[in-house]
């Protein structure tokens, strides 16, 4: 019942929320939980501020992206916005930039939802974005829908109930950031986003999703073809390569015990439906924090890792290809995942039919 009424609420978010074409030449970055705070000890971000900066005003602002910033962008739960603000001129100077250009997108969180009451906030807010292809859309947004309170209510209708009259802080129980009920609210959103047939990014969970998978599943799956198809290229280096990162995956993971994949519905193929860059800052890459992102660029939607690049430095260790970065940049760009969206939806078409035929046949 509740699972049916999320997929009928983010329908409903989706053709309320303002929409867009995505054509072959759209060119879109999307970023989630920044948790800007004051810039002290407490602040998420504070270290990363001047990566941030760079790599958003010097690589994606002069290539027209349009930033798409998919909630919990200002952490209200633990700090004043006139302290965020007085923290962060420079990141908002930025955000003024793309706005200036009409290339700034914002979209609300559980953090962040309060925004929506004030009159003086500078950007527009939207509760998603819907990027329309030929026949099929991409839904961006935060994913909190998902989670307790909003979980099997109408969210919209429950907005104007619960959050006009919010005071700025949460309980404890929406506070709450269990492992168990994060994986829950992955799976009600592929569930949902499943029957929908669409491509959902969401930033709630707070750990990266390509093609509803980890990026543990995601190796296994190329070692698992690499192993029964063989390397083109006729080495072993590529297999080699991808076990060490899986086993390491495998290890960071074991501590965890957080499922993911096959585990949303054992009994069928995983549709390629939800997708999440994960919390911005995340994963060791080259001796330093890695900024991740998702684009959807030139037809192509990507999982991309941004590391601080050392002087002559080559291809980062498990990728071949050289990072695409240059003129004395001083980041690389890693393209761990990449996927045509025009393939994505054909597969999520026939996969979910599938799946609903697999359901009608059975007692």
């Amino acid at each position: 019942m509740k699972a049916t009424k999320l997929s009928k609420s983010m329908a409903g978010i989706a053709s309320r929320s303002p929409s867009e074409r995505l054509r072959g030449e759209s060119r879109y970055v999307v970023l989630a939980d920044l948790r800007m705070g004051d810039g002290g000890g407490k602040d998420e971000l504070a270290g990363q501020k001047k990566a941030l900066f760079d790599i958003l005003g010097k690589w994606y602002l002069p290539r027209g992206y349009t930033l798409i910033l998919n909630g919990d962008i200002e952490d209200l739960r633990r700090f004043w916005l006139k302290d965020i603000f007085a923290a962060w001129p420079e990141v908002y100077a930025l955000f003024d930039a793309f706005n200036e250009k009409s290339k700034l997108r914002k979209i609300v969180g559980d953090r962040d939802l309060a925004l929506l009451r004030l009159r003086s906030y500078p950007y527009a807010l939207s509760h998603a974005l819907r990027l329309d292809g030929e026949s099929n859309s991409v839904l961006v947004f935060h994913g909190h829908q998902a989670s307790p309170p909003y979980y099997g209510s109408d969210y919209l209708a429950d907005y104007m109930v619960r959050w006009q009259g919010y005071p700025g802080r949460a309980s404890s129980k929406e506070c709450q950031e269990d492992r168990g009920e994060r994986f829950k609210a992955e799976r009600r959103m592929y569930r949902a986003a499943s029957s929908l047939r669409i491509i959902a990014i969401q930033g709630h969970t707070r750990r990266p999703l390509f093609e509803s998978k980890t990026n543990r599943d995601s190796v296994r799956s190329e070692i698992e073809r690499l192993l029964r198809e063989g390397d083109p290229k006729g080495s072993d280096s590529k297999v080699d390569k991808l076990i060490e990162i899986y086993r390491r995956e495998e290890k960071r993971h074991a501590r965890r015990s957080l499922p993911s994949g096959p585990a949303y519905d054992p009994r069928s193929l995983v549709v390629p439906c939800l997708f999440s860059p994960g919390r911005l800052i995340g994963g060791n890459a080259q001796g330093g924090r890695a900024l991740r992102m998702l684009e959807l660029e030139d037809g192509f939607i990507n999982l991309v890792r941004w590391v601080e690049a050392t002087p002559g430095e080559g291809p980062a260790r498990g990728s071949e290809a050289p990072p695409r970065s240059g003129g004395g940049f001083p980041y690389l760009r890693l393209e761990a995942r990449s996927a045509s969206v025009q393939g994505l939806f054909e597969r999520i078409e026939l996969l979910a039919r599938g799946d609903e035929e697999r359901k009608e046949d059975m007692p």
